[in-house]
């Protein structure tokens, strides 16, 4: 039996995604947002990562299992989506790219970028820029232990892609992590349901705000429009 979206259609269709979503980074982040995409029933999630799951990723990145140790996490979120929705459940489509989006990645629809590091941003959004005819909208989310930013923009607007930019400083110039806090569930949860939020007030073309930054610690948030 199809899934049953009555309850949302008010504030989102899936059949309105005319693009697939591209969620660059399957880590605490990256698949936390692709789990809350898949509850809302967007029809076309394509995963990129190179890397593998390990025992430290189970806490942070659901639903756990040592069966999914070794495995590339492209093809963990796959599996993630099937228990989560069911394996005969087809609303949502994962593709799995075990690889790295570089500058020469050539990309079409929304793009979510979930890494780590503000070297792998900048091919990332390189190949955003290449392909910004192609891209209706691009979310960065980051975090680092308690608080975490979400930033989102056209790729089109010249003043948005300058402003974040200016968020693309040197790796050595960020902050480090907390120790052992690099990747808290709760932390994970709050910004894929921001993500979820954000992508889906743009696709009904509300606003969306440039940047937002949260401190779960003291509870502030920052919203820059």
């Amino acid at each position: 039996m199809p899934r049953n979206f009555s309850d949302q259609r008010n504030l989102f269709d899936p059949d309105s995604v005319g693009f697939p979503v591209h969620v660059i980074g399957a880590g605490g982040i990256g698949s936390t947002v692709i789990q809350t995409l898949a509850k809302m029933g967007y029809p076309i999630i394509e995963v990129w990562d190179n890397d593998t799951f390990e025992m430290r990723n189970g806490p942070s990145e659901p639903p756990y299992s040592e069966s999914y140790f070794g495995l590339p996490k492209v093809e963990v979120a796959k599996r993630m989506v099937e228990y989560l929705l069911g394996e005969r459940e087809k609303s949502t489509k994962i593709i799995p790219h075990a690889k790295r989006v570089t500058a020469e990645t050539r990309l079409e629809g929304y793009v979510i970028c979930g890494v780590d590091s503000n070297t792998s941003r900048k091919a990332i959004f390189d190949a955003v820029r290449a392909s910004s005819v192609n891209i209706p909208f691009f979310i960065d989310a980051r975090s680092a232990g308690e608080m975490y930013q979400v930033f989102s923009l056209l790729p089109l607007d010249p003043k948005a892609t300058k402003d974040y930019m200016g968020w693309l400083f040197d790796d050595k110039e960020a902050l480090p992590l907390e120790c052992g806090a690099r990747n808290i569930a709760y932390v994970s949860d709050g910004i894929a349901t921001l993500v979820t939020r954000n992508l889906t007030k743009a696709i009904r073309g509300e606003k969306v705000p440039f940047m937002i930054a949260e401190n779960l610690a003291t509870l502030t948030r920052t919203v820059v429009d």
